[in-house]
């Protein structure tokens, strides 16, 4: 049985959102539901390990952490909405994750084995639904900034660089990258990304200390570019 403190904050989690507590109840009879708290920077999912689970986050905060293929760069974003960590890596040719997401406060689980979501849970029409919305929302994401064409603002550059890397255009990101490496990664020059950085840092959007760049909400940057359209 689903308690009533829990039953509010699951149908926040996508994948169950439009389901009522009767319809929760007779999944819950069917599935074998695994809750688990993580405590402060215990890890809940790693990159490059199988995913043989569906992870929902239910409660408390998190950082996500993916670095780049050669090693150069390091980009993590927070969140503590509830989520489903990384939908589009259960199947496929490559069911590996992509990312790292630890706890960074107290944190509480939901994880559904991947035999019972594809047996079992896929029976439910909206439970399917909202699975195939999450999944081809990333998709549509990627493939969107894939086609984008790279602006000319060094600024803009930055800004999409990030969003191209982020799950979503806001909240707090990190970048642990070295200048040269950014400057490389924005087609530019080491002194038109320094520039750049210090007026945002003036303007204290973000921090900068040596090889970390701290973005506290990107979506002001987001707005200060809208600005000046």
């Amino acid at each position: 049985m689903i308690d009533s403190n829990t039953f509010p904050r699951l149908v926040t989690i996508p994948l169950f959102q439009g389901i009522s507590r009767g319809e929760f109840e007779d999944i819950a009879s069917k599935i074998h539901f695994m809750f688990q708290t993580y405590h402060t920077g215990e890890e809940i999912v790693i990159a490059d390990t199988p995913c043989q689970e569906l992870v929902c986050t239910i409660s408390g905060r998190f950082v996500h952490e993916k670095r780049s293929d050669d090693g150069s760069y390091t980009f993590r974003e927070y969140s503590e909405k509830p989520l489903v960590l990384q939908p589009d890596r259960l199947f496929g040719r490559h069911p590996y994750y992509s990312t790292t997401v630890r706890a960074v406060s107290e944190a509480y689980v939901l994880i559904i084995p991947k035999n019972e979501v594809r047996d079992v849970l896929f029976n439910f029409l909206t439970i399917h639904i909202n699975y195939l919305n999450l999944v081809c929302s990333a998709k549509q994401h990627w493939e969107g900034r894939m086609w984008k064409q790279l602006p000319g603002d060094v600024e803009k550059r930055f800004l999409y660089f990030l969003l191209g890397r982020a799950t979503r255009p806001a909240g707090r990101k990190e970048l642990d990258i070295g200048m040269v490496d950014l400057a490389n990664e924005l087609v530019t020059t080491r002194l038109n990304v320094s520039k750049m950085l210090n007026e945002l840092k003036n303007e204290n959007l973000l921090y900068l200390s040596r090889g970390r760049i701290e973005i506290p909400e990107i979506e002001k940057i987001i707005m200060r570019q809208q600005q000046f359209k």
